[in-house]
């Protein structure tokens, strides 16, 4: 067995697509981060780690990071976990900044356990979710409402609600990120607010796109408008118009915590076919 980084992402795709995509809904979030560096130099502006575990030559499992970001590390066969300790070694001999992990509980603790042996830190569990996926919509969004895609003139509410989004959602996005995010959704397209009687009251994000799904991501209902079905309405016209769009299935991803946002989406036609944990490690 053998690991190592290869330095660019088409020969990297050419390497290991096929094996990401066996499980494709729950490796999304590789894959979708892979896809926007596919054809787009310079989209990861501290570049990408791209890692491989090879057997004879060929490769059996994949991982990555974006730097500074954390390390992913994708579901592949029914003993990813077996590579681990392999990692492990390649990332300590070669002495990389391992700020935390992101990947399915079982192969993310392995790693944990390995790593934090290894290096003499703790570690501290940041977020726990499902995985789910949706192939057909199960309801019809409220008719007193609509989906309308953000324009620029949508700009103001869109880099607020993105930052209220990241407070709600635990996750840090600086006021200075959140209007550049917004920015860049609007220009490309990917993010859809959900209109009633010309105000916007709630928003959802096509977060990445995979060769057959579509991520939403970016669900935020502002306290004002929340408990009136918005969010339902939203996340049901917006994945209902991926389809449409092409794609065969739609994920997200949900906060294990939160039940109310666990019954909305089972409700619209999610359901659940993975989990995934972030770690981050202390001294």
């Amino acid at each position: 067995m053998k690991v190592l980084l290869e330095t660019s992402i088409k020969r990297y795709l050419d390497r290991v697509e096929d094996l990401l995509l066996q499980q494709e809904v729950k490796n999304n979030l590789m894959l979708g981060l892979l896809e926007r560096g596919r054809n787009n130099i310079g989209v990861f502006s501290d570049g990408a780690r791209l890692g491989i575990v090879e057997d004879n030559g060929e490769p059996i499992y994949a991982f990555m990071q974006t730097p500074p970001n954390k390390w992913i590390f994708p579901k592949v066969g029914h003993m990813d976990e077996k590579y681990i300790p392999a990692i492990v070694q390649f990332l300590y001999q070669h002495k990389y900044p391992v700020p935390g992990v992101i990947g399915p509980d079982k192969i993310a603790s392995e790693f944990i356990r390995l790593w934090t042996e290894r290096k003499g830190i703790t570690a501290e569990l940041t977020m726990k979710q499902m995985v789910y996926r949706l192939d057909k919509v199960k309801i019809i969004p409220d008719v007193s409402g609509k989906l309308i895609p953000a324009s620029e003139e949508h700009l103001p509410i869109a880099k607020e609600w993105i930052y209220q989004f990241g407070l709600q959602a635990n996750v840090q996005i600086s006021k200075t990120q959140a209007a550049s995010m917004a920015a860049n959704y609007i220009q490309n397209q990917t993010l859809h607010l959900w209109e009633v009687d010309g105000d916007a009251v709630s928003m959802a994000n096509n977060g990445r796109r995979t060769r057959n799904g579509a991520t939403v991501n970016g669900v935020f209902t502002p306290d004002i408008h929340k408990r009136k079905g918005y969010a339902t309405s939203i996340v049901a016209a917006f994945s209902q118009k991926l389809l449409d769009d092409g794609f065969q299935f739609c994920n997200l991803y949900t906060d294990v915590s939160n039940p109310i946002s666990n019954s909305i989406y089972q409700k619209i036609g999610y359901y659940v076919v993975g989990d995934s944990v972030e770690y981050i490690f202390k001294r």
